[in-house]
């Protein structure tokens, strides 16, 4: 015969019958179960076939079920899915003698698709034999996307610095012409070797000195060093 929801929950509060007088046992029993219907963590208890016997209210916030159209069933039907992994293959991962905690994506009755982190565990009689498989449901959809674009953000942060690139060192340099030598043994105008070893752009223009040198002996250049003196 299959057991009821609460004499599945027996296991589960055999510790507290065992350290409360017997009939004090009840109450205890009720106050665990209040507790477990008031958390904001689902829980799923199944017998050892796999036929779902209890549900709180959070799982069934969580996928969208009436407690109603979950009770009863077989897990791996209910929540069997081709592109997700289901709550079929959380109870058949839940081994007999281990407990665990892992993430699955998963899908709400109207297919909406999240992440949650479960922890599972067997429920046990109160002579410690095998009664069912219990497992706490987290939805932690939230928190991986926060992770995800955190760790996109540090993937352009690395990028960004792979790119920075930074003169340093002795550079060797003409003393006549100042083209520098690259690594490969080519002269190079100074410009351009910075250009392509910083990200440093260049625009031209002449200093005085060298305009003096150019154009010194040109009249119209003369006329033009006087006008810029007397508008001083």
């Amino acid at each position: 015969m299959k057991k009821q929801p609460i004499e599945i929950l027996d296991g589960i509060s055999s510790d507290i019958r065992r350290a409360v007088p017997k009939e004090a046992a009840r109450d205890a029993l009720s106050i665990v179960l209040d507790a477990i219907n008031s958390i904001n963590i689902g829980l799923i208890i199944t017998d050892i076939e796999g036929i779902i016997r209890f549900v709180n209210p959070a799982f069934s916030k969580i996928f969208e079920y009436a407690s109603e159209e979950i009770i009863g069933k077989n897990a791996a039907d209910l929540f069997a899915t081709k592109e997700v992994r289901t709550l079929s293959d959380v109870i058949t991962m839940i081994d007999i003698n281990t407990q665990g905690v892992q993430e699955f994506v998963v899908k709400d009755k109207d297919k909406n698709t999240f992440i949650v982190e479960v922890s599972a565990s067997v429920v046990r009689s109160s002579s410690g034999l095998p009664e069912g498989k219990m497992a706490s449901f987290s939805d932690i959809t939230k928190r991986k996307e926060v992770e995800l674009d955190r760790e996109k953000l540090i993937g352009k942060l690395q990028d960004a610095l792979c790119k920075i690139k930074t003169l340093k060192g002795l550079i060797p340099i003409c003393a006549s012409c100042k083209k520098i030598r690259d690594d490969k043994g080519y002269w190079n105008l100074i410009e351009n070797y910075i250009q392509e070893h910083s990200d440093a752009r260049f625009s031209h223009g002449i200093c005085p000195e060298c305009s003096d040198t150019m154009y010194g002996n040109e009249d119209w250049y003369i006329d033009l060093k006087n006008r810029i003196a007397t508008d001083k």
